[in-house]
Formats: structure tokens, C-alpha cells, sequence
């Protein structure tokens, strides 16, 4: 029987052994900082908005004749996106007794706070890839280098192929011959290699049914991104602050940041759903 530990629920625990364990909530256990750039210049105030502006340049030169002028200009074209700067916060209140009667809880409860702040960001991240307009053709060999001509520049060293599950099983089927395995798996998270790019496979892709036992995932899909595509803004990293009421012996922990995570470069990012 599930409780929620609370300050009418303080419990105490006589002549048992209390097996402890906290129900791991993590959407990813990979680090999704190693897909994105972290900007540490954000100086915009929470409630504000940040503009996101990708330029493309237009025009050309040209060869002229003696006499001749030019046709067309050199210029500059632009998209803006708004993005509002936001506060993410969440807090662990507890009271002395209930510290005394069951510090254990307290430890998970906080434990929690901070899978809550990994899970925001993941969340946020992923959401940003969605906006991905461009596509990989095929989960395959061909598909992957195609993708890879298209990206911008001639070299680049921060590509990444993230996937879920049902994609990873796609690509295993048809690129069983091409496919490298790498003993980076335990350091890094990657599990194999395709046209020189890591693979990493993450739940944080998974279109499941949350109110299901067992998740089913709806349909492949698979992403071909450089790190420089999506940027977080932020003042700092997660800081954490602790509020003490001594006259009702009432702590309060909080667990913050403020940041903006922005598509800043979708020229690389490519999306592949089946």
C-alpha cells in the first residue's frame, strides 16, 4: 500500500528491518549535455524572452566586365524564435521529527528532486529535436550517408545518431555488416558506430503509453544531429539552497536553475520516423 510521507504520516518503525528503495524515475540514464552546447552567457531575467535568430546568407559575387555593375546584392536572411526564459524549481520540506523518525525518507525525497531536474532537460531537449524538418530517407547505410552529405560543413566532429529501441532494431536488421561495436559502450553510452557516427539508444524517445506496465513503443525514430544544434542558455548550472525555520524546526530544500534550450541550428539536425 502506497503512502505519502507528509507531516500527519510520521511513522515509526519498532522490532522491523525496513528494506529501502527508490523506484528509479529517470527517463535516460544517458547525459543528454554531451548532444547540446551549454552556453553559460544567458542574461535575460526569468519571465523575459529570448530571441533566437539563425541568419542565411543571400546572394553572390560575380564576375563583372569593364563597365558592368553588379545584379544582385549580398544580404542576409533570417528566422526568429521566441523562447521564454523560465525558472525550473522544485522543493523538499520536512520537519525535524519526521527527520528524526525516518531520515531515510527524506534522503529519497530529495533524491527524486534531483531526477526531476535531469528529467526536465531531458524532456526539453528532446522537444527541440522534434522540430527537426529535415529527413533521413531510410534507416539504413545509404539513408545515414545521405544525411551526412547534407550537413553543412565538410567535417564534423560532434555528430551523433540517437535513437529508441525499435529504431536500433531496425538498423541492426539492415546494417548487421556495417554495423561497429565499441568497447566505449560502459565509458560513454554509444553502443556501435555507423559511417564513423555513435549510436546511442535512449528510452527518451519512447512513444509509450505511460499508464501501461510494460511500455510499447509506437515507431521507430532516429535523429542524425551535431551538438551545435541545439544550445542551452543558462545563468549557471542546478544550484541548490536550503530554508530554515527554526521556531517550527521546518527545512526546506530547493533544487533551481534557469535556462532556455533553443534549436539554434536546424540545417543539422535530420529526423527519421517509421
Amino acid at each position: 500500500m502506497a503512502s505519502k510521507y507528509d507531516t500527519q504520516n510520521i511513522k515509526t518503525f519498532d522490532n522491523e528491518v525496513l528494506e529501502t528503495k527508490l523506484e528509479n524515475q529517470l527517463i535516460t540514464r544517458l547525459d543528454m549535455n554531451q548532444f547540446i552546447t551549454l552556453d553559460n552567457s544567458l542574461t535575460e531575467a526569468p519571465g523575459m524572452t529570448k530571441r533566437i535568430r539563425t541568419y542565411v546568407g543571400t546572394g553572390a559575387v560575380e564576375d563583372l566586365e569593364m563597365g558592368e555593375g553588379n545584379t544582385e546584392v549580398i544580404g542576409s536572411e533570417y528566422t526568429d524564435v521566441p523562447y521564454e526564459v523560465k525558472t525550473t524549481q522544485g522543493k523538499v520540506p520536512f520537519y525535524d521529527e519526521q527527520l528524526m523518525n525516518d531520515p531515510i525518507a527524506i534522503d529519497k525525497a530529495v533524491e527524486h528532486l534531483a531526477e526531476n531536474m535531469v528529467n526536465d532537460v531531458t524532456t526539453k531537449v528532446v522537444g527541440e529535436l522534434r522540430k527537426a524538418d529535415k529527413s533521413i530517407a531510410t534507416l539504413d547505410f545509404s539513408g545515414i550517408v545521405d544525411a551526412i552529405a547534407e550537413m553543412p560543413d565538410e567535417t564534423e566532429n560532434d555528430m551523433y545518431l540517437l535513437m529508441n529501441k525499435k529504431a536500433y532494431a531496425a538498423i541492426q536488421k539492415t546494417c548487421k555488416d556495417e554495423l561497429k561495436y565499441v568497447e566505449d559502450f560502459v565509458r560513454r553510452g554509444y553502443v556501435g558506430t555507423l559511417a564513423g557516427v555513435p549510436i546511442y539508444v535512449t528510452k527518451a524517445l519512447s512513444n509509450a503509453d505511460p499508464d501501461a506496465e510494460t511500455p510499447v513503443l509506437e515507431h521507430a525514430e532516429a535523429y542524425l544531429a551535431c551538438k551545435s544544434a541545439i544550445t542551452c542558455f543558462r545563468k549557471k548550472g542546478v544550484e541548490t539552497e536550503q530554508e530554515r525555520d527554526a521556531d517550527h524546526r521546518k527545512t526546506t530544500i530547493f533544487g533551481r536553475d534557469v535556462k532556455v534550450i533553443a534549436l539554434t541550428d536546424a540545417t543539422k539536425v535530420f529526423k527519421y520516423e517509421a
